[in-house]
């Protein structure tokens, strides 16, 4: 071991980062905090967390001496993991290095053994989920068998078969009225799969949330539609435990269970330190998982969050824990030195300019204020230098203006001679990196990256940004390609449906077996919409045609007929297989990015459907009714809940997206990631003050998240704690919160953008986004007398 006081020297000798950029003090404090106190650390955007959280870890092996496998580190996504890990490993090797070669004086005896034997690969690091998947696996008893994590889709299917259909969800009119509280328009399910969305949220919620159902189902109004929901939660979990399956939900609650039993004591008497990161959106589950660890272990606890970075409370995540944790971790664990609260405030992402802007938009909404940790929060202090370039705001009279000079923009800055701004000063030109800068350098973000609006009766859908985006970039010479695979739902994709379309036509020609499934209308109709895209596609007889065409090799399929001479038709065919074999004939699912992310999506669903389906995903061939159960099967539990759009691209997949494609993300992608140049999508779906996109913008009314909550509230601790702010006050902490993600993601340029109608002085379409108040006031709006301006007179923004 090292002594405390050497470990920053250590740490800047060792790895080439640290000596550029030492850790300030802040930084330095956390890294250094006494393992004995709990430490808490409020990390403001581009302040250094990730650093900090492995350089802790590490500080713990070195200095304490505590091995890898001893120290517990969470975070919430499955990248933020990848990215801890990384660095855990690189840094902890230089240093292991750094001290064989550079041995403390005096040496002690047993130091090089020492430094042997610790194995940086063995700490335990992931997202919660997949911590608890490997020691549920790892750590159960003989009798148990490993546990079935099941895909969204998968348990959906499950609910709807064995929960929704067995209890009468899909007529039961008093559950209708009650659900219409949670659904987008506010009345009753529009279709089945709204409600089945509903549903399964009400299920995750009672399981996150540690709903007492007893008195929900007894107590209060909508007492019929409580207790079906009840009974569906009770027949989804029978089924679920019969072939020991779990969702993200079920697999934390048993992992839960199974340490207040005490059952995970060979994991538990092993731990010495706990990190959490992301702790902002943590829900109560989850907290009560790590509270459970601190009460058996008594491990070193550090968490790192962010309440103004909180973004998931429509899945459960309940930032209150993480504002009011000082006082939660005394009610449940106490007997331990009270918490030491840290903040982490230098930024090293942005620009002073961009970050006097998110310092001021966080700052805006008086309202807003009592919801964010307290005491009041020091404002965050930009340290790298600027450039020159104010926040830019593009506004044009409407989306398709805005979409070409957009466009334009984009390839002066990356393919042209440069944008040059006036800033009043001196002229700055915005061009790329000479040294490798390419479209991968820009972002748009938005609340949701749909490239086409709803579709209303027989209208063709609206286009949007991102569409349009799309349409513009590629019509360029050369073209550029975006990166959006979230873009369209990939039922809608024509490369997917050729697809899909091929595989029916294979397994099922002439649309028999699909006939006698009882399906509902919409997926009906789109599997027959993929049949009709496949034929198209099949008749243009597209490469290769040799030595047989794709029409050949799904009329061999039709008939189960071997292609090759002298060969049998295997008794089992996996879909898999057959799906792979297509691609042969639609290569952008093989070669291109977008294309990969979809194809990924479709064999998921096909690997996910062999853990529940009867079949496996396999056809069967010449054992009577198997045959046609299996295509059957195969239709209703893999093909129909892509039709159903229950099926999710995951783009996640694709460590790189190439360089010379422009993305497109939500806000909520973009969390933890940087880009030099961030274009955020503010304004553009708003040409009047219609109160369908309220919600977006400026709530009139809590919304269904918000709803769901209070609803819930008299039947689980956590609820007082939520409404200590009303439904409408957090529907509008939680679009603030949204912005300042997105404003605090660039490093070098900000620009907002949207349509006109948004920034007129005389404007009614009120958003958070552009600087209005909860209580209505208008921050960017200086009142004047006699004619008032065109446009708002008191914005930050430089319009180009």
């Amino acid at each position: 071991m090292i002594p405390l006081s050497d470990f920053v020297l250590l740490i800047r000798s060792a790895v080439p980062r640290f000596q550029r950029n030492p850790p300030n003090a802040q930084q330095e404090s956390c890294i250094l905090h006494s393992s004995d106190v709990p430490l808490m650390i409020v990390a403001g955007p581009g302040s250094g967390k990730t650093t900090v959280l492995v350089m802790r870890a590490l500080r713990l092996v070195f200095v304490e001496g505590w091995m890898p496998e001893q120290i517990v580190i969470t975070t919430f996504t499955r990248k933020a993991a990848d990215e801890l890990r990384a660095r855990l490993i690189e840094w902890g090797l230089r240093i292991k290095d750094h001290l064989r070669e550079n041995p403390p004086l005096p040496t002690t005896a047993g130091f090089g053994s020492w430094i042997d034997s610790i194995d940086i690969n063995r700490f335990v690091t992931g997202t919660l989920d997949s911590i608890c998947e490997e020691l549920l696996t790892t750590h159960r008893d003989p009798t148990d068998p490993a546990p079935v994590l099941v895909e969204g889709f998968v348990g959906n299917g499950i609910l709807v078969r064995h929960a929704l259909f067995p209890n009468q969800v899909h007529n039961n009119p008093a559950l209708d009225a009650y659900l219409a509280g949670f659904s987008f328009s506010g009345t009753a399910p529009a279709n089945f799969g709204e409600k089945i969305g509903i549903c399964r949220t009400f299920l995750d919620r009672f399981v996150h949330d540690l709903i007492d159902l007893n008195n929900y189902q007894g107590t209060g109004n909508h007492r019929e539609a409580r207790q079906c929901l009840a009974e569906c939660s009770a027949s989804y979990r029978q089924f679920m435990a019969a072939g020991y399956r779990m969702d993200f939900a079920l697999l934390e609650e048993t992992f839960l269970q199974r340490l207040q039993q005490r059952r995970l004591q060979r994991f538990t008497n092993n731990i010495r330190a706990l990190l959490v990161d992301e702790y902002q959106d943590t829900n109560p589950l989850q907290e009560q998982i790590y509270f459970t660890i601190l009460q058996q272990t008594n491990a070193s606890l550090t968490i790192v969050g962010d309440d103004d970075q909180s973004l998931y409370r429509f899945r459960g995540a309940t930032v209150e824990l993480f504002r009011d944790f000082q006082q939660r971790l005394i009610q449940h664990v106490p007997n331990r030195p009270q918490l030491h609260l840290e903040y982490l405030i230098d930024n090293y992402r942005s620009t002073p300019p961009i970050v006097a802007f998110f310092n001021s938009f966080i700052q805006n909404d008086d309202s807003f204020q009592s919801a964010r940790v307290q005491p009041p929060k020091p404002q965050i202090v930009a340290q790298r230098q600027g450039n020159g370039v104010p926040v830019l705001g593009m506004f044009r009279r409407n989306i398709n203006d805005l979409a070409r000079d957009l466009t334009n923009f984009l390839w002066d800055v990356f393919r042209g001679p440069g944008r040059v701004i006036n800033t009043g000063r001196e002229p700055v030109t915005l061009i790329r990196d000479q040294n490798g800068g390419d479209f991968g350098d820009a972002v748009l973000l938005s609340h949701t990256v749909n490239e086409f609006a709803a579709q209303f009766g027989e209208q063709s859908p609206r286009e949007r940004l991102p569409r349009l985006l799309r349409t513009s970039l590629a019509q360029l010479q050369p073209s550029i390609d975006v990166f959006n695979p979230r873009g369209r739902l990939i039922r809608d994709i024509p490369v997917v449906q050729q697809l899909l379309g091929s595989i029916l036509n294979c397994i099922d020609g002439n649309g028999a077996l699909q006939g006698t499934i009882l399906l509902r209308s919409e997926p009906q109709r789109y599997l027959n919409i993929w049949r009709q895209e496949a034929n198209r596609f099949a008749a243009t007889n597209p490469p290769p045609s040799n030595p047989h065409t794709l029409m050949d090799f799904v009329h061999a399929w039709q008939n189960r007929t071997p292609q090759v001479i002298n060969m049998q038709w295997p008794s089992e065919w996996p879909l898999l297989e057959l799906c792979f074999k297509l691609i042969s004939w639609i290569p952008m699912l093989r070669d291109d990015p977008e294309g990969q992310v979809y194809l990924e999506a479709v064999s998921r669903a096909i690997a996910q459907a062999a853990t529940f389906s009867p079949y496996r995903s396999n056809i069967i061939r010449g054992h009577n009714q198997h045959e046609d159960n299996s295509v059957k099967a195969a239709i209703r539990d893999i093909l129909a809940p892509i039709a159903e759009a229950t099926v999710d691209v995951d783009e996640a997949i694709m460590p790189n997206i190439p360089r010379s494609r422009f993305p497109i993300m939500t806000i909520h992608q973009a969390k933890g990631l940087e880009f030099p140049i961030v274009i955020v999508d503010v304004a553009s779906d708003y040409t009047r003050n219609h109160p369908k996109n309220r919600f977006r913008r400026f709530p009139d009314g809590p919304s269904s998240v918000q709803n769901m909550e209070d609803d819930l509230a008299p039947f689980c601790q956590i609820g007082p704690l939520r409404q200590t702010r009303t439904g409408l006050q957090r529907s509008f902490d939680d679009l603030i919160r949204l912005y300042y993600v997105a404003y605090s993601r660039p490093e070098s340029v900000l620009m907002l953008v949207g349509v006109d109608p948004c920034l007129r002085y005389q404007t009614t379409i009120r958003h958070v986004a552009t600087g209005w108040k909860s209580d209505g006031a208008w921050s960017w709006k200086t009142p004047v007398a006699g004619r008032a301006p065109a446009l708002v007179n008191n914005h930050p923004l430089l319009l180009i």
